[in-house]
């Protein structure tokens, strides 16, 4: 997988000694309130870890999961997932899903906007892909502002799963290459 930099970060593959910090940042529920991540145990987290360092070897992949780590020390501080989207029509990665979580000691900083923005670039310029969206359950307003402040427009509200089965209202948000604005 590549790694990606901007001026504060580098997106990289997730490694086994990353299980400290992406287990404190996944194990605090003002993290994860709104994300499947919140019921998860600690052996879910593990066996989660194991299968995104294995996953970053396979040259076929439908999703790029980077490990969010900062510029200057080397530290984990958050996720970012960008892959096919469960909702595509056609084959590859031309209509993407993105999801994210980061450690809430870094919140505000600008640092999640940063990350996306990063990955958009690499998604429109390298992967060919024409749209990307997100979701956020409908509370969730700090998220919701990120997506706004990558340039995502407000699409909709619905009322999906997240994949594993659990149902809420959910805002969802889209950028496509055409829309692309740098931060």
């Amino acid at each position: 997988m590549p790694i990606l930099e901007t001026e504060r970060l580098i997106l990289r593959d997730f490694v086994f000694s990353d299980w400290d910090a992406l287990n404190a940042f996944l194990s605090d529920p003002s993290v994860t309130r709104f994300m499947h991540f919140a019921s998860w145990d600690e052996g879910r987290r593990r066996e989660w870890l194991t299968s995104l360092v294995q996953d970053a070897s396979n040259p076929h992949r439908d999703a790029y999961n980077w490990a969010i780590t900062l510029r200057s020390t080397g530290l984990l501080i958050g996720w970012l997932i960008l892959g096919r989207s469960r909702h595509a029509t056609e084959e590859g990665m031309r209509e993407c899903g993105c999801g994210y979580a980061l450690n809430r000691h870094y919140w505000g900083q600008g640092y999640m906007p940063e990350a996306l923005q990063a990955a958009f670039t690499y998604a429109f310029t390298v992967l060919g892909t024409r749209l990307i969206h997100a979701e956020c359950e409908r509370e969730n307003t700090a998220s919701a502002r990120v997506m706004q402040k990558c340039g995502m427009e407000y699409e909709g509200t619905m009322y999906d799963d997240d994949g594993l089965g659990n149902w809420e209202h959910r805002d969802r948000y889209v950028i496509t290459a055409q829309t692309e604005k740098p931060l």
